[in-house]
């Protein structure tokens, strides 16, 4: 068990690292990329550096400055993440599951959406995000699953536990995983022109003209970024930032974000003060918790 699980690598993530691994603290950091950093060519406005700096050679240096502390780097997708009465977070990975007792968000901003009419008229109403919230609800009914990637599959094991009329749909793209194993499920590969309903979704219109009727749809359309994970643990988001209070704690205990993806100014040095704001914070909870265990024994 760690006492803090930070979710990105990016400059958030690595100087909440920093700050916690420096303090003492068992520290891991779960990433999937280098987050927008990482696609980015050269810095020439961060502090301290007189010329251009390549934009990857200052992640990997905060990246080597945080293992200087002793954090630990697992590369893996987070899909949930959840609290328990024992004040410790759970968060779930597609490769494994992370204990700790307190995980900061800095995965970065959502910047891929699936863009289809009819998608955002439904939330709620026939379509959702999470098969672990509202799986149960669609027991043995005809219900698609929009995704294609590692994601989509994790999502579509759930469903099998509550209906055997699934249908994994692509919207065009090639899946990243072997479909042909799941013997029971359809998979329809052609791009999605709308989703159409009336009080509650009906079915997914195709672009060659064929509709298909569905009594749910679940998307899980990308990877597994802030916003669709923060959606499936209850955590609360505005246009897909995560809201945060003055200490840059969401709305469930234990659980904080920085960087990208609670709105900052997307800059280097706005991710970079956010992580060592949420780092302080959480430093400050860990020593009170220490200090109450003590006096315990």
């Amino acid at each position: 068990m760690y006492d803090v699980v930070i979710i990105g690598k990016g400059p958030a993530g690595a100087q909440a690292g920093i700050y916690l691994g420096r303090a003492g603290f068992k520290t891991l950091i779960v990433y999937k990329d280098g987050g927008s950093l990482s696609k980015t060519d050269f810095i020439e406005n961060y502090y301290g550096y007189a010329e251009a700096i390549s934009a990857e050679k200052l992640l990997n240096e905060g990246i080597l400055q945080a293992k200087r502390f002793n954090v630990d780097f697992i590369e893996d997708e987070i899909v949930m993440l959840q609290t328990d009465e024992e004040n410790k977070v759970l968060v779930k990975g597609l490769k494994k599951d992370y204990t700790a007792s307190y995980a900061i968000i800095a995965a970065g901003m959502t910047r891929k959406s699936l863009n289809v009419p009819g998608l955002k008229d439904f939330e709620g109403r026939g379509i959702s995000y999470c098969v672990t919230c509202d799986g149960f609800f669609f027991r043995n009914r005809k219900v698609a699953i929009i995704g294609y990637t590692k994601f989509a599959e994790h999502e579509l094991n759930d469903l099998l536990m509550f209906t055997k009329q699934a249908f994994l749909i692509t919207n065009g793209k090639e899946l990243e995983f072997d479909a042909s194993v799941y013997k029971e499920v359809t998979v329809i590969d052609k791009p999605i022109a709308s989703i159409y309903g009336e009080d509650t979704i009906k079915g997914i219109s195709f672009k060659d003209g064929s509709n298909e009727d569905f009594d749910g749809i679940f998307v899980a359309y990308g990877t597994a970024d802030a916003s669709s994970f923060c959606v499936k643990s209850g955590i609360a988001t505005e246009k897909s930032r995560i809201i945060v209070d003055e200490n840059l704690m969401t709305n469930i205990d234990r659980i904080y974000a920085a960087g990208d993806c609670i709105g900052s100014y997307m800059q280097v040095a706005a991710a970079v003060a956010d992580g060592a704001i949420a780092a302080r914070s959480v430093t400050e909870r860990l020593k009170a918790d220490r200090k109450t265990a003590r006096k315990k024994d």
